[in-house]
């Protein structure tokens, strides 16, 4: 009996030796375990206005429409006209990546943008025939309904497939990151055209950082693209659906696979989740998108 219980009493010590020897797994495993907690238990930073700007009234809200981008692209406080973020080095990189060495650039570029919109003729045929669909409805259609119109309308039936699982994927994918819930109804992807609108509104703001153009005149080119954005989109949410997709969709020329948001569209995700949060001061969490 004796000699039964010093057995598994010496089992018993080699184990307990043998953890007490594997220290170092323990202290990774502590340390991952201290920075899931750390995270986990940190509240989420807010988001930075410019105390010298308006965050309330109808420029601060115009201004908001370019928050993804001046996020993406850091070049000050989101509701900063003025762009004050964009230091000597900034400026040189903006000039280069964009070509705005004059004036001339600069307003050529907003057109652009403001115009062509970053389009591609089948991309926006096949999102026309989703939004056609979808007012007939009153819903969002379903993805067989969506091809089966897209063929319908004269579309090619393997491009269709292709195109349609890529948007509904990256809908799928920003609705989990800012929270599906947040969603209003009929919130889903009919154009592209907000990645180019949200750039076009940085991109003044960076005029008067570069010394292309007044505060006064970034405000009307601002109050001019907003006009048109009101009217293509119903709300923040579908606007920032629309960046977020169509930023992901241009750089990637529409070629995705499992990398690609996480690349291209979760930091955008995530900025689009501050945006309209209250608690962190998000500015479409409090500004109407009716102006």
């Amino acid at each position: 009996m004796h000699r039964v219980a010093d057995t598994t009493a010496t089992g018993s010590d080699s184990i307990v030796q043998w953890l007490i020897g594997q220290w170092w797994v323990w202290t990774v495993v502590g340390v991952i375990v201290l920075v899931i907690l750390v995270v986990l238990l940190l509240p989420a930073s807010k988001v930075k206005a410019s105390p010298d700007q308006p965050t309330t009234g109808r420029e601060a809200n115009e201004i908001a429409l370019g928050y993804l981008q001046t996020q993406n692209d850091p070049t000050g406080a989101w509701n900063d006209p003025t762009a004050s973020g964009v230091t000597d080095r900034v400026k040189a990189r903006l000039v280069e990546q964009w070509g705005l060495q004059t004036r001339t650039d600069w307003l050529a570029n907003i057109e652009r943008l403001t115009t062509d919109r970053r389009r591609r003729d089948p991309w926006t045929s096949y999102l026309t025939v989703r939004a056609e669909l979808g007012a007939r409805l009153g819903r969002e259609p379903k993805t067989k309904e969506w091809q089966r119109a897209i063929v319908e309308a004269g579309g090619d039936k393997r491009d269709a497939k292709t195109f349609v699982a890529a948007i509904e994927y990256l809908e799928q994918e920003t609705r989990k990151a800012v929270g599906k819930k947040t969603f209003p109804p009929m919130s889903f992807v009919t154009t592209l055209d907000g990645y180019a609108l949200g750039q076009a509104v940085a991109l003044a703001t960076w005029g008067v950082a570069i010394g292309h153009c007044t505060v006064e005149e970034a405000r009307e080119i601002i109050h001019s693209i907003n006009r048109t954005a009101r009217t293509d989109f119903g709300s923040w949410h579908a606007f920032g659906l629309s960046y977020t997709v169509g930023r992901v969709m241009h750089w990637s020329d529409g070629r995705l696979s499992d990398k690609t948001f996480g690349k291209l569209g979760q930091g955008t995700a995530s900025d689009f989740a501050a945006a309209v949060t209250e608690k962190r001061h998000g500015p479409w969490a409090t500004l109407p998108w009716t102006l």
